[in-house]
């Protein structure tokens, strides 16, 4: 699926040679896809599934279903961009999607495109759906209603999603610490403007402290108004450890120092968590805008900063159970015309 492929191509990103890996290709042309509506859209608001999230289900196994697809729903929305019409799923639950969700009448990744460009040509996720997610939560406790409500509140879209934190820092050694000496002069200015003042979001990073900051007191100017507090975060992001190729490895001497990098997230003054359940160590999506940052990319400042915590979806035992999916009345193809792998309206990468 592509959204598997995304995933690869982002990773991939940190071996491409300079010269493919240009502001240009993170951020497109500057200008947001638009999602018009066609006939696979206008199939899709006939079928038994649009039906149900638009009104709810009392069957048990739709329940699983239905509530399977707005959590997938769920995981993609801090993620849209404005680079181009693809969207972004953890691949874990990409193969989970197209494993669980996926039998011989029921093409579950192609229902899920189809939800997600009708969020995207609405602009939001429609009160209704969002109330039949909150009827079933309390029955399917891997939905995360933050991310839903924050796309009940309208679509907003990144600047682009490919410009992770591994990404950054490999951008920065390429043109910063690697430019020559007539060069440098200059790089370290043509990567602020390039880079800087975007909305981004950073996955991995892990809670600090969450606290009220006080501003320092000054003199105001005439007219000034003095600054109001603010929810600060603090965050460290960490390099995850390399993979191990052998299954039984022994290292000698001291390990690799990993390098980390300290976020400092000044916050929107709406959140959709409870930051006061925010525990230190928890895993966390932060996004918000690139501010500023130290030299050598040791440290990032963000502003109007979301945090949302990310599930380890590897210790998720599955989203739907095959035998509720295949009781389902719902889970039938009644959306005529489309194949099991959603062959256009998003953009694909070889």
């Amino acid at each position: 699926m592509r959204s598997a492929r995304l995933l690869a191509l982002a990773l991939g990103l940190l071996t491409l040679p300079a010269t493919a890996t240009q502001p240009e290709f993170f951020f497109g042309t500057g200008q947001p896809p638009v999602f018009r509506e066609e006939d696979m859209d206008k199939r899709f608001v006939r079928t038994r599934l649009y039906q149900a999230l638009v009104q709810g289900t009392n069957d048990p196994n739709c329940a699983q279903v239905v509530g399977a697809m707005l959590t997938l729903l769920g995981e993609t929305a801090p993620l849209f961009h404005k680079r181009d019409e693809n969207f972004m799923l953890d691949p874990v639950l990409v193969q989970a999607l197209n494993t669980q969700l996926v039998n011989p009448r029921f093409p579950g990744n192609a229902f899920f495109v189809a939800m997600v460009r009708r969020v995207l040509i609405d602009q939001k996720l429609t009160p209704e759906w969002l109330g039949t997610a909150q009827a079933l939560a309390p029955y399917y406790p891997a939905m995360d209603m933050a991310k839903l409500r924050f796309l009940s509140e309208g679509v907003k879209p990144l600047d682009s999603f490919l410009l992770t934190l591994p990404v950054l820092r490999e951008r920065y050694k390429e043109d910063v610490e690697r430019a020559t000496s007539v060069a440098a002069s200059t790089a370290e200015a043509l990567f602020r403007d390039n880079y800087l003042d975007h909305e981004l979001a950073f996955s991995g990073v892990e809670v600090v402290d969450v606290k009220l900051e006080k501003p320092k007191k000054k003199r105001l100017k005439k007219g000034e108004e003095p600054e109001q507090p603010y929810m600060l975060a603090r965050l460290v992001w960490v390099e995850p450890e390399p993979p191990s190729e052998a299954p039984y490895e022994f290292q000698f001497g001291k390990p690799r120092k990993r390098v980390k990098v300290d976020i400092t997230a000044k916050l929107a003054e709406s959140q959709y968590v409870d930051l006061n359940k925010l525990l230190r160590g928890t895993r966390v999506l932060v996004r918000g805008r690139f501010w500023e940052y130290k030299k050598g990319l040791t440290a990032i400042e963000m502003r109007e900063a979301l945090l949302f915590p990310e599930r380890d979806w590897t210790n998720v035992t599955g989203l739907v159970d095959p035998a509720a999916l295949a009781s389902c009345p719902l889970a039938v193809n009644d959306l005529t015309g489309l194949a099991p792998t959603q062959p256009g309206a998003f953009g694909t990468y070889r």
